[in-house]
């Protein structure tokens, strides 16, 4: 069974991820596995980056609803740098983030240099700007994959949970954009208790279920699956976590070569951990400050004042990181800080 359930998410893997493919994208990922897997560099898969958090929805669930929105933002070039020192390093892969990342002025000409220099690009976006004009000149401009939320197949619950009416409509539209253009769309959505209520029964009427039987209906190419993370707007909702048992039942109950749950380095032996603390990913927010990931909100460096090499060394040398390295936790509340102790923040997967 094990090895069947492998075969299918290399399958998706293989959608995903080679559908739009080039030669020197090619390169820089064999480069990635030789760097990590032979000369056991240290080295993260994917660089998130949050290029604006300006965006026009209010969700009831966004993690960076009280970052500041606008202020002393990195410039598109020195974003480009920064995508340029990604590549020197060895990462294969950036993530456009927000916020909203299709709101950030000249986001195509980002995109089209991050291609150029050989990373794999994808947009994680809420939909409202996925114009067909808008998917074709992210095609031109290279990119390989764009992820869309969808919270809830019902289209007024989606916009309620968003806080923007009209939301829905204009995120399935722009999947199905994405299809008709052979761009590999992957829909982003959550789990709490409620949403995976009576899921994996004879009887599955949940919502989850739900999600997923409208993403293939719309010919989305998969979805991908994220856990509760207690930040942003959600810091004071620390019962929405969910417990190794919960996570486990999502894990082993998932179509593979449909669904996954967050990312390529998120799932190890059947058990969910943190790709940020075990130096898989990083984001760097739109001021150019180095963070854990973008629930956390503790800076590490900024990339204005060093080379992206030094900031994260700065940041996985810190005393922080290295006190949760390897742990499996993406809360605010779940880290160990510098100062405190393990009795007063105890880690909790996410």
């Amino acid at each position: 069974m094990g090895i069947v359930r492998f075969f299918k998410k290399m399958l998706l893997y293989w959608k995903v991820g080679m559908t739009r493919m080039t030669p020197i994208k090619a390169y820089q990922m064999l480069r990635y596995f030789l760097l990590t897997s032979i000369l056991k560099k240290e080295i993260p898969w994917v660089l998130e980056f949050s290029v604006t958090y300006a965006c026009q929805c209010k969700c009831v669930h966004c993690s960076v609803s009280k970052y500041a929105v606008e202020a002393n933002m990195l410039t598109n070039e020195e974003i480009k740098r920064t995508l340029d020192q990604a590549t020197e390093i060895g990462i294969p892969k950036v993530d456009f983030f927000g916020g909203e990342p299709l709101m950030r002025k000249g986001i195509v000409e980002l995109i089209e240099h991050a291609s150029k220099r050989g990373l794999y690009v994808s947009v994680t976006t809420n939909g409202w700007m996925l114009t067909k004009d808008m998917v074709r000149d992210m095609k031109r401009a290279g990119i390989n994959c764009v992820n869309v939320s969808i919270d809830s197949e019902d289209e007024a619950k989606h916009d309620e949970l968003r806080g923007l009416k009209g939301v829905f409509k204009r995120a399935v539209e722009g999947i199905r954009f994405c299809h008709e253009e052979g761009i590999p769309c992957i829909v982003s959505t959550y789990v709490t208790r409620e949403r995976i209520e009576n899921f994996a029964k004879p009887n599955d009427d949940s919502q989850i279920t739900r999600i997923l039987k409208l993403a293939k209906e719309m010919k989305a190419t998969g979805v991908r699956i994220l856990f509760p993370i207690i930040s942003g707007s959600w810091e004071e909702k620390a019962e929405q976590e969910f417990t190794e048992q919960e996570k486990r039942l999502v894990i082993e109950n998932i179509d593979p070569s449909f669904a996954f749950i967050e990312g390529a380095y998120s799932v190890i032996k059947g058990k969910k951990v943190c790709q940020s603390l075990n130096g898989k990913m990083f984001n760097i927010s739109p001021q150019g400050d180095l963070q854990i990931c973008v629930a956390f909100p503790d800076i590490f460096a900024n990339v204005r004042d060093m080379h992206l090499r030094d900031a994260l060394h700065s940041m996985w040398n810190h005393p922080t990181y290295l006190r949760n390295k390897g742990g499996n936790c993406c809360s605010t509340r779940g880290l160990v800080r510098e100062g405190e102790t393990q009795k007063a923040y105890q880690i909790r997967g996410c």
